[in-house]
């Protein structure tokens, strides 16, 4: 697995120095956002939501209002997509290696549907190292979608980060119930999201996994939120920062976005920093024409040291 670190020389200085000064400038407030992006395309006119110029600066500029540090993007198609609405002059982007899939004719319009990657865009200035794409998440499968994983270098605290896009359409409370074919493909993924957990747990690390699990985590009583938040039968503390949020979507309340903080990460996180991120002019009044994509963006603030 390729490892890469990517630091500014002023930043590179900051971490390594011991002075005083230099440790009170690397702590900092990060907020970290999930974004499904609804079919990024890299060009106009392209894929299942064709966009314009038009479109592409309300995203920028909608981005911009996020005042975001660590974003976990889903349905990118490619970096030259990413950098249209995350400026490279702002930010770096780590892109999942997930190979080209097979396209298929969209429903609505009929257009060649383009890749579907997950990709995390960091702000310009932060210390991190390229931790690669979590390719075990797609189970070998064509067509399921990679994670990516960075990890964040402060003074004191080192937190690893993933993104993930879990399998779509099975939204029952209990997959394992379930004969249907999404919900099969998630019960072969839920045992590999798990021990990528429960190995961050027993090695006490620092984690954030964020991004669109399209499985409703909140719902008293969800099996898969019960598996991931045991080890060998006992209760571990994560924390999902949708647990007393609802969703964006006018039809669709309950979220399917979370950002899920394990027990160490989950105390840095200043209190009351959870927010959903309505699109400009309705607010939380908002209907689905006003939506930029299909999903909001959600976020969460960790004080890092």
């Amino acid at each position: 697995m390729k490892k890469r670190f990517i630091l500014s020389i002023a930043t590179f200085f900051s971490f390594f120095t011991l002075s005083v000064s230099n440790v009170q400038a690397q702590s900092k407030e990060l907020r970290f956002v999930a974004w499904n992006m609804e079919h990024l395309a890299e060009q106009n006119g392209k894929g299942c939501v064709p966009r314009y110029d038009s479109d592409y600066t309300k995203l920028r500029n909608f981005t911009e209002s996020l005042q975001a540090d660590i974003v976990s993007l889903q349905e990118v198609e490619n970096m030259a997509a990413v950098y249209r609405v995350f400026p490279e002059s702002d930010w770096t982007i780590i892109l999942s290696q997930r190979p080209t899939s097979q396209t298929y004719s969209c429903r609505g319009n009929n257009q060649e549907s383009t890749q579907q990657r997950v990709a995390i865009a960091v702000r310009k200035g932060i210390v991190f190292q390229d931790l690669g794409s979590y390719k075990e998440i797609a189970i070998d499968r064509n067509g399921l979608r990679y994670g990516v994983m960075i990890r964040l270098l402060g003074t004191e605290d080192t937190i690893d980060v993933m993104a993930i896009h879990l399998k779509s359409g099975c939204f029952v409370n209990d997959y394992t119930t379930s004969d249907r074919s999404a919900c099969e493909v998630l019960e072969k993924q839920v045992p590999i999201l798990d021990a990528w957990i429960e190995s961050n747990i027993k090695e006490k690390r620092k984690f954030v996994i964020l991004g669109d699990f399209n499985h409703r985590l909140t719902i008293k009583n969800n099996k898969l939120w019960s598996v991931l938040n045991e080890i060998d039968g006992e209760r571990v503390l994560l924390k999902n920062s949708m647990q007393d949020l609802k969703g964006c979507h006018p039809k669709y309340p309950v979220p399917i976005d979370h950002i899920l903080m394990g027990p160490d990460a989950a105390k840095l996180q200043k209190p009351g920093s959870e927010l959903v991120h309505y699109f400009p002019k309705s607010g939380e009044q908002m209907v689905q024409d006003d939506m930029l994509s299909d999903h909001c963006p959600i976020s969460v603030v960790l004080k890092i040291n």
